[in-house]
This record gives structure tokens, sequence and C-alpha cells, in this order.
């Protein structure tokens, strides 16, 4: 007599992305687990007297979304500050600033989260005389929205006790044409201004944080995170309130620690180091490091934060002790960087079935693609950059025209036999998996354009591969995990442009709904 199941879903389009592609009318749950698929006379079959039966209406199933890559703590973080994402002019930004700043009192901080001097009429950021203007007694923090410079004012410097010759040994401090400080923090000023910032956070607002971050993936459909934690630009606070409470949070947690301390991820206990170990920095901020200049600053080709040497040493320890790594790295040039560190690690001590990682690798090109097909490594992208930025937007203006066609060149990298795994690298753009399949299948450069079905995988099947956890995610199939999202609209049939207007209907961790947009 075959076992009844927990939950059935019938009446459903289910996506399995199985080996054969399979499209079932239904699913059935037991003990948190898939049991089979099939159509709804075979469900049938498995329903007993304690049974719950969740009828769709047509509606699609997919695997449960994975977001893989995200900085978790961060997100939720957001939610406690000031959001300036859509302010158009400087004028309008600095009333804002000056409303909030008359309903607080003197010392208490007002932190920015992700403003862009690109949206900005002006084109620049507010100079700290700005800042000081409005707040001459609060200390103010701005977060660029690509995290890789900030905007402090003078009140901030002093409570961060930064003094005028501890500025002159940070390299990125802006100053203007009489060497004053203009505030804008680059590079490594920006590194210690940001962990500087990160830990005056409470604990208790980082529990809030993980609860904020929690509720809105959910929302979204993911039903895991690679999250990634601490380093030069985080609190190292959060991964530990990560290791303490995920196993009471509704989703799976892989941790990602980003550092280059491998002894300090070997006490934690972790399988894999990395994440934004940033070898440069963003084109928004001309921090990317080129092979070429920028096309509208020629007096650059970006930053690269780490020697060779340090990043070969970094690695080789790393890939010794059997751990999974991956580093932020943008530009060609960085991405040559780490290439040669993996390459030099795996020819040295040659390991089986490594799935090192290469996060963003927006300007990778065709060569360096077969090298990273020969040792396995992994592309981390993010496709939402192209929906934001892509073609005549922010890249072809950093870039210009021609490389701008050749950023995120998502088709040449499946073609060349890597796997491509998707993230939103929130806090710099939504969680959002919906959207990330949007940008990829709607790519500027039409000759890198994804099918719906290759983008969903970016999501699922392919993102649990990029952390050995494809025997229990990222695919509809009897024993793995009944991590389930349920959309309202189907995304093989509906037309492309519409994608991103697909809403999530439900999500369901082992077998248990989590979210349901009624209930929002």
């Amino acid at each position: 007599m075959p076992q009844k199941a927990d939950l059935v879903i019938n009446n459903a389009k289910v996506i399995t992305l199985n080996d054969s592609h399979d499209i079932e009318q239904g699913v059935t749950i037991k003990d948190g687990k898939i049991l089979m698929t099939g159509n709804n006379e075979e469900l049938d079959e498995l329903i007993g007297n304690e049974t719950e039966i969740m009828s769709l209406d047509g509606k699609t199933v997919v695997p449960g979304f994975i977001d893989s890559h995200v900085h978790f703590m961060q997100t939720g973080m957001n939610e406690l500050f000031l959001d300036y994402t859509e302010f158009t002019s400087l004028d309008e930004l600095l009333k804002d600033l000056s409303s909030k700043i008359e309903t607080s009192s003197p010392g208490t901080w007002i932190r920015v989260a992700k403003y862009d001097d690109d949206k900005l009429a002006e084109k620049r950021p507010p100079t700290i005389k700005e800042l000081d203007e409005v707040a001459p007694n609060n200390p103010i923090w701005m977060n660029r929205v690509d995290c890789h410079s900030c905007i402090i004012n003078s009140k901030a410097m002093e409570i961060l006790d930064l003094t005028n010759e501890e500025l002159k040994n940070l390299e990125g401090v802006e100053r203007d044409t009489d060497g004053q400080v203009t505030g804008n923090m680059r590079n490594v000023a920006n590194g210690v201004v940001r962990k500087l910032v990160m830990d005056m956070i409470s604990e208790k607002q980082r529990l809030q944080a993980m609860d904020y971050a929690t509720d809105l993936a959910l929302k979204a459909g993911i039903t895991t995170v690679h999250s990634m934690e601490g380093g030069k630009l985080f609190s190292d606070q959060d991964v530990d309130i990560l290791l303490r409470k995920w196993e009471e949070n509704p989703l799976y947690i892989v941790v990602f620690n980003q550092t280059t301390d491998v002894g300090r991820v070997v006490d934690l206990g972790l399988e894999r180091i990395g994440g934004c170990i940033i070898l440069d920095g963003s084109f928004g901020s001309r921090t990317a490091a080129l092979l070429e200049p920028y096309t509208d600053d020629q007096s650059t080709k970006g930053e690269l934060y780490y020697s060779q040497q340090e990043i070969d040493d970094f690695v080789m320890k790393a890939h010794k002790q059997g751990m999974q790594i991956t580093v932020h790295a943008i530009g060609d040039r960085a991405i040559e960087r780490i290439l040669q560190a993996y390459e030099k690690a795996q020819q040295q001590y040659p390991r089986q079935d490594i799935r090192h990682r290469i996060e963003h690798a927006e300007l990778i090109n065709r060569e360096q693609l077969e090298r990273c097909q020969k040792i396995n490594v992994t592309l981390s992208v993010q496709p939402t950059f192209e929906y934001f930025w892509g073609g005549p937007g922010m890249y072809g203006t950093r870039l210009g025209e021609d490389r701008a066609k050749t950023t995120n060149p998502y088709r040449d990298i499946i073609d060349s036999g890597c796997l491509l795994i998707g993230g939103s690298d929130s806090d710099v753009t939504p969680m959002n998996p919906l959207l990330g399949i949007h940008g990829a299948v709607n790519h500027s450069n039409s000759k890198q354009r994804l099918t719906v079905t290759e983008a969903l995988k970016l999501f699922t099947i392919n993102a649990a591969k990029s952390v050995y956890e494809e025997d229990l995610k990222g695919s509809i199939e009897p024993g793995k995990l009944a991590n389930l999202t349920v959309l309202e609209q189907d995304i093989l049939e509906i037309s492309h442009e519409k994608l991103k207007d697909v809403q999530v209907e439900k999500t369901i961790i082992d077998g248990q709904v989590h979210y349901q947009k009624n209930n929002d």
C-alpha cells in the first residue's frame, strides 16, 4: 500500500527541472520531502485521511528559489537606515536629510543606504561642507548603492576618531583642489569607514535586521540564501549572529565568511570561505580593475586591493584545507588575478570536484572562460545588473559602447561549459530571483540572452550544485527537500518583457508554507 502524503499539491503546472525536464500536474510531500510528482489521478492515490490538499487552479510551481549571493544581514539592516535609492537631485536629498535631523537628537547617527550619484542631476555626491551645513551635530554616513564608496560628514569623522593624520595615510580619501577632505571615501578608506560604522550596530538591531531580511526573502520566493558576511566591508558580528541563530530561521542559510583568515573559518567549522573578498571595486565607482582605461575617465584602470602574492597565498592555504573558495572580481584584470591563483593551487595540490567560484565576473573574456572551464570554476553572477545598468546605461558610460556589449556574457559562459549561477548581491539590488531571470532573458546584448528555463536554473539547480547541494535542492524530485515556490503566472508562457512582473503566490520550505501572498 503506497505511503500517504502529508500534503498533496494538485491542479498545478510543476516545472520539475529534473533531467527530463518533465512538467507535471502536482507534487506530494511527506516529512518535509518530496514523495513523487505526477498527474492528478496518480497523486490521488497518496491522499489519506490526514492529507492536506492544496489545489492551485493552474498556477505554476518551481523549485524553491536560491539566491547565490546575498549580504543577508546588511540587507536587513538597510531596513533600519534611510533608503535614498530614488532621489534625483542633491537639493531634494539634502532637504530630506535636514528634515530627518530636525527630529533626531544631537549625536544620533544618520545612516543612509543605497544613494546613487549617477541618478542625481548634479552627477556627484554631496560634499562634506554640504552635509555639515544640514547636520553640524549629527554624524552622517551615506553608503553608495554599490558599497564601494561612502560619504561622511565632520561629526562622523570626529566620532569615528579619524584624525587628519590618519586620513592622510588612508588610500581613497578624496580631496578637493585645495587639499581639503571632501567626505567621499573610496578604496581602502571606504572599507575602514564602513567597518567602523557597521561594528557600531547593536546585537538587538542585528537580530531585527535578520528578521527583516528573512521576510524579504520569503516574499520573493527564496528558500535558500548564500549569505556573504563579515570581512572588510561588513562586520564579523554578523557571521556570529547567523551561526547562532540560523536553526531558528525558516530559510536555509549557507554562510560564506568574507575573510582571508583561514584559521578563523576552520575554527568556526565552516567548509567555505570568501564572498566579497574584494579583489577590485565596481564600475559605478570606477574601481573595478580593467585591462584598459575607463572610457569616461582615461586616467584610471580601476583598483586592485590585493597583490598577486597575497591572493596566491590565501587561495593556496584555503585550497589545501579542502575549502570551497570564492572572491569578488568584476573587471578583467581582477579576474586574471584570481584565475592565476586558482590554477596555481590546483596544479600544485590537485583536488577532485573542486567548485571554487568567482563572484560577479562582469567583464570576463573568452580566454578566461576557457581557463575557468578547465578547472571547474563556477561563475556567480547577478543578472539584475544588466537590467539596471546594461547596454547604454551605466556600463555604456563607464566602458564605452563596444565594451558594454561584452559585459555579463551569460550565453558564452553556458556554451563554454562553466556552471553559471544567479544571485542578487542584495543589498546592491533587491532579493528578487524573478527580476534576475528577467535580466538574463532580456540581456542588453541579444547574443548573450538565456532561455527562461536556463535562467530559472541559475536560481535553482545550478545554485544548488554550486555548494554541493544538488542531491537535496534545486529540482522537484522524489527524496529532495520540499522547497517550492508557487508563481501566479506561467513563466514559460508569458512574454519575456513581463517576467519581472510575475508575482510569488507562496513560498514553501520543508513542506510548510512560510509565505502566502493573500496574507501579506
